[in-house]
């Protein structure tokens, strides 16, 4: 915008000039009298006093109007800017959400399967534990019917000693 207005202030300059030194030029080479050449100088001076003006306020309107649009367009920009903000933001948002469900129930799943891996453990150990405990009860009992068995036959011999001996 600024490099227009610039383009556009040295271009107004430059038809001044020019119209100047025209207007000078001319009158300067036309073979009038002093007076007659000091009115046209004065005449083609407000001529082109008004016609600065008219360019002057040419100039301020186009002026209002580049500076209206680009307001216009700045702001166009920033409504953009912010709706693709916010959009970015609800999408970021989304992702961290999926993201945080997916953790959670990765962490549940790993939980669960954590606590059926030590029940399973836990009834292999109660199993084991009660399995031991049978077999230990039954080489209890084999024990005591061996047990019981020696001392019957121990008893028998025991007789059998003393009755030979009695005999």
């Amino acid at each position: 915008m600024s490099n227009n207005q610039n383009n556009s202030g040295s271009f107004m300059t430059g038809i001044i000039v020019g119209s100047l030194v025209g207007a000078v030029t001319a009158l300067m080479m036309a073979p009038k009298s002093g007076k007659e050449l000091r009115n046209d100088i004065t005449n083609q001076m407000e001529t082109l006093k008004e016609k600065s003006g008219e360019w002057k306020e040419t100039v301020m309107e186009k002026g209002s109007e580049i500076s209206s649009t680009a307001m216009e367009k700045t702001n166009q920009l920033r409504q953009v800017a912010m709706e693709k903000g916010s959009t970015v933001v609800e999408v970021v948002k989304d992702k961290a959400d999926q993201f945080s469900n997916t953790m959670n129930g990765a962490s549940n799943q790993v939980a669960e399967n954590t606590k059926d891996m030590v029940d399973g453990w836990r009834d292999t150990v109660h199993e084991t534990a009660d399995n031991m405990a049978d077999k230990a009860k039954d080489n209890i009992d084999q024990v005591q019917s061996q047990s019981e068995n020696i001392t019957e036959k121990t008893k028998e011999m025991a007789d059998k000693i003393n009755n030979s001996m009695n005999e």
